[in-house]
């Protein structure tokens, strides 16, 4: 139980792998010691009510406890990874486990040892069957699904209610097949299945392939982190299957709470991945296949369902677009799907000017917090809503640019281009006329005209816009950002003032968080600053490196806070978008 060589904490990332909604779980509570542990096997399709009420509340998303079993009695166990397996030991021996298949968990021990399945009282057995002569095969509920549990050497047992045990063969020997079925299970022969190192195989090839594809290497400052980091974009990306919602690759931002591909994070992976440009393409596209009848893209996507509701995000999708039109071979990206994306860009753009311009002053206003992508940021509270802000109308512009530009390399007629680059400008001219004081940006009141009086990092997103501003305006604004009353810390930059009144930690009334530090280090190169991006990068990769890939840490020690919870589950496990957002930075400011 050499702890050294344990690759990712189980208390820091539920394991899982691309395309699959099985996951391994330590207790939500739990430790990271012999005895103080339990190994949990999830299912990860789940929304944030439905964990609140679940049977096992106690344990959220997780499903399935696991145990060592010696004699009749559970051992002490610890539970290791490795990219590509989990193990369960103890001083008496282990069992391993891998997902195989993305619907296929395959078990494996030879030490002798039973191994013991246990559901809440509720949860139950489905149905035992025999569907394999002479198989002993079981079914048990597996929240939403049902779990097909396939012996392959040792035997299954069961005390009719809660619990499954499988005992060894004569020759000590476990191996255990674990298949996830959304409808009753579909049976194969036992030799159809892969063998347990085909499946270690698998998922090696896998991996290694995405690895390859992404970023083979890191500088080496930033190496040591290479691997876990693509491990965590690698194992929270989804698939179309022919079951779930997903229409196209997307990357979900973290296990069990935030159980969901969150849509404007999908234009940010988009670019961090674009080394592999037709996979950041196929992430990028995503989001534009899931808007509703007005235009209105999804918050966030789930299994089988929007878990955003009536949510809304910021449309960072222009300034993401021009960025992959510019540092990428575009003209590689088929016709017909740049087609796509312009349709589905102009009906999104629309949706602003239409639904999000009450006052008809030309001027797009947040409706609700959640729409912000701030959604605690202290102006907020104090302005109310509906909330004029310069960064949503400075991401509204780039989009118009990007539907002039797009627009022009599909052969749209010149007319429509021009009307969209020229409406980019004139918004731009509005922005700075509208939300510029002189020294400061701020946000207003669309009905009272109340202004902002809060320091908040997002008020400062309009210098995405970059060289588009008046030089005097870009400058004032950096001078701010990095003066002691701004948010420049040892490890990035802070969402709200340092000296803000309303400075406290969370999440963007002062921490550091993901987006603030990747839309300001793009906002600082669009602003002509490189010196600047490079230097908040490597800040940011470092706490990364240092203390983990979550996606909010402490501005003031650099350390992530633990203590953030939801519905009893730890609200802070490492994050895709930490992660995607550490290799990407890495790779360009490293050096």
């Amino acid at each position: 139980m050499d702890k050294t060589k344990n690759f990712v904490n189980l208390l820091d990332a539920p394991f899982s792998r691309r395309g699959s909604f099985f996951a391994f779980a330590n207790d939500k509570n739990g430790w990271d010691l012999p005895g103080k542990c339990n190994l949990w096997l999830c299912n990860c399709r789940i929304n944030m009510l439905a964990m609140s009420n679940d049977m096992y509340a106690d344990n959220g998303f997780r499903q399935i406890k696991i145990e060592l079993v010696k004699d009749g009695k559970t051992l002490p166990a610890y539970i290791s990874t490795t990219p590509y397996e989990v193990t369960l030991s103890s001083r008496h021996g282990s069992v391993k486990f891998v997902i195989g298949e993305r619907k296929l968990v395959m078990c494996r021990g030879e030490d002798g040892l039973s191994l013991r399945l246990s559901t809440g009282p509720r949860q139950m057995m489905a149905s035992i069957v025999d569907t394999l002569e002479e198989s002993g095969t079981m079914i048990m509920k597996f929240g939403l699904t049902r779990l097909l549990m396939i012996p392959f050497a040792g035997e299954l047992t069961t005390d009719g209610s809660t619990s499954v045990e499988i005992v060894p063969d004569k020759n000590g020997v476990i191996q255990l097949g674990l298949e996830d079925f959304v409808l009753d299970p579909v049976t194969r022969s036992l030799n159809e299945y892969p063998s347990y190192d085909e499946c270690v195989a698998s998922v090696k090839a896998d991996f290694d392939g995405f690895c390859e594809s992404v970023y083979p290497s890191l500088p080496a400052k930033y190496e040591s982190m290479r691997l876990q980091a693509l491990w965590q974009t690698w194992s929270m990306m989804v698939d179309p299957d022919g079951e779930s919602d997903y229409k196209h690759t997307m990357v979900k931002m973290i296990h069990s709470l935030f159980e969901a591909a969150f849509v404007w994070q999908m234009p940010k992976q988009a670019i961090w991945l674009s080394n592999d440009l037709l996979l950041a393409w196929d992430i990028f596209v995503s989001g534009f296949a899931h808007l509703d009848k007005n235009g209105r893209m999804a918050d966030a996507l789930g299994y089988r369902e929007n878990h955003g509701g009536d949510g809304l995000k910021p449309p960072i999708h222009g300034m993401s677009l021009l960025w992959l039109m510019d540092n990428c071979d575009f003209a590689s990206i088929p016709k017909e799907s740049k087609a796509f994306v312009w349709e589905g860009m102009c009906r999104f753009t629309e949706y602003y000017l239409k639904f999000r311009d009450r006052d008809h002053d030309g001027l797009c206003e947040y409706q609700h917090a959640i729409e912000t992508g701030w959604e605690d940021a202290p102006y907020y509270d104090t302005l109310g809503f509906p909330c004029a802000s310069p960064d949503l109308n400075a991401y509204i512009a780039l989009s118009m640019e990007a539907l002039a530009r797009l627009g022009r390399d599909i052969g749209k007629p010149e007319d429509v281009c021009a009307y969209w680059e020229n409406k980019s400008k004139e918004l731009i001219d509005k922005i700075v006329k509208s939300f510029w004081d002189g020294e400061r940006w701020f946000a207003f009141n669309a009905k009272t005209k109340q202004r902002s009086d809060s320091a908040n990092i997002a008020l400062f997103m309009p210098l995405v816009l970059g060289k588009r501003l008046p030089q005097e305006v870009i400058d004032k604004s950096i001078d701010f950002i990095f003066s002691p009353d701004g948010f420049a810390t040892p490890y990035g930059l802070a969402s709200e003032g340092l000296t803000s009144d309303y400075f406290k930690h969370g999440f963007t009334r002062g921490s550091i968080i993901v987006p603030t530090e990747h839309l300001m280090v793009m906002a600082l190169e669009a602003c002509g600053r490189s010196d600047l991006a490079k230097e908040v990068a490597n800040n940011y990769c470092a706490i990364l490196r240092d203390h983990g890939l979550f996606h909010i840490h402490n501005a003031l020690t650099g350390q992530a806070d633990r203590s953030l919870t939801a519905f009893g589950e730890p609200a802070l496990f490492w994050s895709a978008w930490a992660s995607s957002c550490y290799l990407w930075f890495a790779s360009k400011y490293g050096d």
